[in-house]
C-alpha cells in the first residue's frame, strides 16, 4: 500500500506545484487558458495519436467494457441528480453537479497517470471512458440542466448542441486519426514523428501542472465571488467594524446555505469504481459478454479518478453554481491520492515495467 502511494506522489506533486504557482501569482491566471489549450490540442492529442497509431487502442471486448462503464456512470449520474434534488438545487445546478460527480479527470490526470502506471495498453480502455463520458453522460447532464428553461423541442436541440461540442473534443479526433493510421499501416516521416514524440513527452508534466493551476483558479474565483457578495451587502459609508460584522454574517450564511459535498465525493471516489468493477463482472458471468480483466481493471482505476476540472468552466458558461462544482472537484482531487492507492491495492495493481 505504501509503495503504491509513493508511486502516485510525483503525479500529485506536479498538481500541487501548479496549484501553488497559481495561488501565489507566479503563474498569472490569464495564462492558464493558454496552458489548457496547449495540453488539449498539442500535448495530450500527440500522446493519444502516437499510442493509437501504435495499435494500443485495439482492445478486445470493447463492447463489454463500454457497457460496464456506461451502466456504472449512468447509475452515479442518477444518484447525484437525486442528491441534488433533495438539496433543493435547481436543475441547472443539479445537472452540472451530477456531471462533476460522474465525469472523471481522464484527460489531465487519467491518461498520464494510468499509462505511466499500467503501460500503453491502458489507452484502449481509457479511450472507452472518454467516449462514454463525453458523448453520453455530458449530453444527458446538460439536457437535464437545460430542462428547467426549455420546451421539449429545445431540449432536443440542447442535446444536439452538446453532442456537437463533444465531437469537437481534440482527444476524440486524435484517437480516430491514430486508429486510422494503425489500420492503414501508415508510418509518419521521422521529423514529423519526432515532433509528436516531443509533444507527447510534454503532455504528462504540463497536464498535471495545469490541472493544479485550474483548481487554484476555481478556488480563487469562488473566493472572489464570496467577497463580492460581502461587498454588495456593505454600504460605502459603513464603519470598518460594521463591515466586518456584515462580512462574517455573509460568510456564515454562505457556508450554511452551501450543501455539503461529502456524498458526491464518496460517490465519485468510492461507489463509481465499485460499480464499474461489479458491472463488468456481472456482464461477464451472467450475460456471457467478453469483458477482459485487464481492461476492466483500467476502467475501474479510471472511475476512481477525481472529478474533471474542466467541468468548472462549463458550469461558468452555463450560469450554474461554480462554487459547488469547484468544491466537488477540489475535494475529490485532494482525497484521490489516498483512494487511488487504496483501489490499486484492492485490485492488486502491478506497475508496468
Amino acid at each position: 500500500m505504501i509503495d503504491l502511494l509513493l508511486l502516485f506522489v510525483p503525479f500529485f506533486a506536479l498538481v500541487l506545484m501548479g496549484w501553488g504557482a497559481a495561488r501565489t501569482g507566479v503563474l498569472p491566471l490569464v495564462g492558464i487558458g493558454a496552458m489548457n489549450s496547449f495540453v488539449l490540442y498539442f500535448g495530450l492529442s500527440a500522446m493519444v495519436f502516437r499510442l493509437a497509431a501504435s495499435g494500443a487502442l485495439h482492445q478486445t471486448g470493447l463492447l463489454g467494457l463500454l457497457l460496464a462503464y456506461g451502466v456504472a456512470g449512468s447509475v452515479i449520474t442518477a444518484l447525484a441528480l437525486t442528491w441534488a434534488a433533495r438539496q433543493g438545487l435547481s436543475r441547472r445546478d443539479g445537472g452540472l453537479a451530477a456531471l462533476t460527480t460522474a465525469f472523471p479527470n481522464t484527460g489531465f490526470l487519467g491518461l498520464p497517470l494510468l499509462t505511466g502506471l499500467l503501460g500503453p495498453q491502458a489507452v484502449g480502455p481509457v479511450a472507452a471512458t472518454v467516449l462514454v463520458d463525453v458523448l453520453l453522460l455530458s449530453s444527458l447532464c446538460l439536457a437535464w440542466a437545460h430542462s428547467d428553461r426549455y420546451q421539449a423541442s429545445e431540449e432536443r436541440r440542447a442535446i444536439q448542441t452538446s453532442l456537437k461540442g463533444a465531437l469537437r473534443n481534440p482527444l476524440l479526433w486524435s484517437m480516430g486519426l491514430g486508429m486510422a493510421a494503425a489500420e492503414l499501416h501508415l508510418s509518419l516521416p521521422h521529423p514529423v514523428d519526432e515532433v509528436l514524440r516531443l509533444l507527447a513527452q510534454s503532455a504528462t508534466p504540463v497536464a498535471l501542472f495545469t490541472l493544479g493551476a485550474m483548481l487554484a483558479r476555481s478556488q480563487l474565483a469562488r473566493m472572489t465571488a464570496a467577497h463580492r457578495d460581502v461587498d454588495s451587502e456593505s454600504d460605502v459609508g459603513e464603519s470598518a467594524d460594521k463591515a466586518t460584522a456584515v462580512a462574517g454574517t455573509s460568510t456564515a450564511k454562505a457556508r450554511a446555505a452551501a450543501p455539503a459535498v461529502w456524498l458526491p465525493t464518496l460517490l465519485k471516489l468510492g461507489l463509481h469504481p465499485a460499480l464499474v468493477w461489479g458491472a463488468g463482472q456481472l456482464l461477464g458471468t451472467v450475460l456471457g459478454l467478453a469483458v477482459p480483466t485487464a481492461g476492466l481493471l483500467v476502467l475501474t482505476m479510471a472511475a476512481a479518478l477525481p472529478s474533471a476540472s474542466n467541468v468548472s468552466m462549463l458550469a461558468e458558461r452555463e450560469g450554474a453554481d461554480t462554487g459547488l462544482v469547484a468544491r466537488i472537484i477540489l475535494w475529490t482531487t485532494a482525497a484521490s491520492l489516498l483512494t487511488l492507492a487504496l483501489w490499486a491495492h484492492l485490485l492488486n495493481v502491478r506497475p508496468a515495467g
